[in-house]
């Protein structure tokens, strides 16, 4: 196995300074994927309402 490495370790150009005991700060991304799903939820929901609606309509 080939431990050497052919290039120099690379460093980002930026260094996170936050504070990594501080809460991060996910509440509006929370919001946000709730809100998607919600939707996504809403689409599914109307969309089988809708075809069984035209299904019941179709049988009549």
């Amino acid at each position: 196995m080939n431990t050497e490495h052919s290039h120099p370790h690379i460093h980002s150009a930026t260094v996170d300074r936050s504070n990594p005991a501080a809460p991060k700060r996910t509440f509006a991304k929370r919001i946000l994927d709730n809100g998607r799903r919600l939707r996504k939820r809403i689409g599914v929901v109307l969309g089988l309402g809708m075809g069984v609606a035209a299904l019941v309509i179709a049988l009549e």
